[in-house]
């Protein structure tokens, strides 16, 4: 698996490619906050948008402390470009945002994106948990190299719990977890809701104290498919119907990498 980063930004470092992009080649960043950033695309431009933020929005980004982790097409939505941005810290975040976005750089290139751009609220702020001996526990931080697709493809899976997010979070790490390593499925992190105030409205983010998110690759959706069809058919009725009572709705998203990022 390719690792992150020689510009250095608190414990990552990066190279410069020739056309803008990062090197994604040396040592990985260290990830305690992350953004899931779901753009809505004008309609027919998001090919432009792409190309565009692949060129210009990424190394300027990871020089102030943001980490562009990954960006990816969503699989049935033509106009939806996905990228996840990842910070050491709430802190870090919190002096990247007004830097980045007040600075010299966005003020000259900002109007481009934005002329395509029709949504950009779409965006979930969340913390890693680690399972952890046959527990979920929150950790300060997760190796960025844990959110490379590579050439594969990610899925996003979305459970909102309403009051019940202990119940679901003990049902992953007694039982649901275990049977995903039994059917091989062993490349996920796991996500809440990051709690603490966000200190720049002006970038509305979702913070909802019942959500657990994961995020899970793949070879393809072929790799995908099987490999819930295996799980489903190892789960017991109980544990199905302990996960109905727990999980009051789901939603999954599968991404495609862009090609410069399969490239890395």
């Amino acid at each position: 698996m390719a690792s992150l980063f020689t510009i250095h930004s608190g414990t990552a470092s990066a190279q410069i490619t020739d056309h803008g992009d990062m090197d994604i080649s040396a040592s990985p960043a260290s990830v305690s906050v992350l953004e899931l950033r779901d753009y809505l695309i004008n309609q027919g431009q998001r090919d432009r948008f792409i190309d565009y933020f692949e060129a210009n929005l990424i190394t300027p980004q990871w020089r102030l402390g943001g980490y562009v982790l990954g960006r990816y097409r969503v699989k049935n939505k033509e106009d939806n470009f996905f990228w996840m941005r990842g910070f050491e810290s709430m802190k870090s975040r919190s002096a990247f945002l007004p830097a980045f976005y007040y600075g010299d750089f966005w003020k000259q290139h900002k109007k481009i994106p934005n002329g395509l751009l029709a949504n950009n609220d779409n965006v979930y702020l969340l913390r890693p948990l680690m399972f952890i001996k046959d527990s979920l526990v929150p950790v300060n931080s997760v190796n960025s190299a844990s959110l490379n697709s590579g050439k594969g493809i990610a899925v996003i899976d979305f459970y909102i719990s309403n009051t019940k997010l202990d119940k679901l979070l003990k049902l992953f790490a007694n039982e649901y977890l275990p049977l995903w390593g039994e059917c091989g499925i062993n490349r996920y992190t796991l996500w809440v809701s990051e709690m603490k105030k966000n200190d720049f409205p002006i970038l509305p983010v979702f913070q909802d104290k019942n959500l657990l998110v994961v995020i899970s690759f793949f070879q393809n959706e072929l790799d995908y498919s099987e490999k819930m069809g295996s799980l489903k058919s190892k789960q017991n009725e109980q544990l199905t119907a302990n996960l109905l009572d727990a999980v009051t709705t789901k939603n999954t998203i599968i991404l495609y990498p862009t090609e410069n990022y399969q490239s890395h």
